[in-house]
């Protein structure tokens, strides 16, 4: 089994010995000594597109799983997301506390105890929150960066109970703009918190964080890979042998059941295409060749989920001015990357609204880049 090289961890207090030894082979040590490299300091707090699958319940028991039973995608030696493809970018060589979960929505940013909601089993094994990361002397004292995903559960929450309303003959009749500005607004007052508690605790830190990439290429629910083959029912019982039964239940929460075999597709709380077919809009293409494909979105669909990622969009370039009338002060060190244009082919995207390891891939390489320019 490999010992991939990964320079994260998602315990507080790990995290701060990494940091002090970090910092005191820095000062302690030759330059030319093996390894003496001041390491930015990075915290990253998110949803799924820094989690996906979920790596914050299974990135340790996953690579047991994958040489075990064959799955695949669920251990720190793979990488699914944005987080794991930038946690371990030689370019950029950070440190990481990682604090982010699937399904997260928002207002987790202002959270100053875990709120056990939204994200994946997150009422019995609740994520860290930024806010009590930020209460640590020494992470606060050398904090380069905070990145941040979320914004995407929210929006699609609020569009599919009351924004979308039923199909009227073209799609901007048939939703309630008002409620998905609201929606958009409300984002960006947990983000605002964010920016003062970075003010507070760890003024001289940037903080970054991101759109989301028009979601218009594929309309299947949520897909991962396996390795099961002919495997059969032997896989449940490799998981009872290895005892790791826990493992099942989050899994579940997220439509993957190992109890079943037949298909895996998982059935998320994302399911935006579910609710455009109840209300009546027009239905996506299917390939006649490989029906399950899923690829193409109905133009009237595209076009309003290019419309809800805009206003968020549009919501968060507000920060500054929401910022300047609550502080006084100008906004500083505080990016928000465009990537709406991003990975627009459907060889990038695993679903409807999760990108595959390509695409993350692309969006990691954004955030490296922007963290290598303000922290030069």
């Amino acid at each position: 089994m490999p010992n991939p090289d990964i320079d994260y961890t998602r315990q507080i207090e790990q995290f701060e010995k990494l940091v002090v030894r970090n910092r005191w082979q820095v000062k302690r040590l030759p330059k030319w000594w093996p390894g003496v490299k001041r390491k930015p300091v990075i915290i990253s707090e998110g949803d799924s597109w820094f989690d996906f699958p979920v790596k914050s319940l299974t990135d340790v028991l996953g690579v047991l799983l994958r040489y075990s039973i064959g799955l695949k995608n669920f251990g720190m030696d793979s990488k699914t997301n944005v987080i794991d493809f930038l946690s371990r970018d030689k370019k950029l060589d950070g440190i990481f506390l990682r604090l982010e979960r699937s399904g997260d929505h928002a207002k987790e940013l202002m959270a100053k105890q875990p709120d056990k909601r939204n994200g994946v089993w997150e009422e019995k094994f609740p994520s860290q929150t930024l806010y009590t990361a930020l209460q640590n002397k020494a992470v606060r004292k050398h904090l380069d960066a905070i990145v941040l995903s979320a914004g995407g559960n929210d929006m699609v929450d609020a569009v599919r109970h009351g924004v979308i309303q039923t199909y009227q003959g073209d799609w901007q009749q048939s939703y309630d703009s008002e409620l998905m500005a609201m929606a958009a607004q409300e984002i960006a007052q947990y983000f605002l918190q964010a920016i003062l508690y970075r003010d507070e605790f760890a003024p001289n830190a940037h903080m970054v964080t991101h759109t989301y990439a028009y979601a218009v290429h594929l309309h299947r629910g949520t897909t991962t890979e396996f390795d099961f083959s002919e495997a059969g029912k032997l896989i449940k019982e490799l998981l009872k042998l290895l005892k790791v039964d826990m493992i099942l239940a989050p899994l579940k929460m997220i439509g993957i059941d190992l109890t079943d075999l037949g298909d895996h597709q998982i059935i998320s709380e994302a399911r935006l295409h579910t609710t455009f077919d109840e209300l009546g809009w027009p239905a996506n293409p299917v390939d006649e060749d490989d029906p399950k494909s899923g690829k193409g979105v109905h133009p009237e669909r595209a076009a309003f989920i290019r419309a809800m990622l805009d206003t968020l969009h549009a919501e968060m370039q507000r920060l500054p001015q929401l910022y300047q009338a609550q502080t006084g002060k100008t906004l500083q060190r505080f990016t928000s990357l465009d990537v709406r244009n991003e990975v627009q082919d459907a060889k990038y995207w695993a679903d409807f609204i999760h990108l595959n390891g390509d695409g993350y891939k692309i969006i990691a390489r954004k955030f490296r880049n922007h963290l290598k320019d303000c922290m030069s």
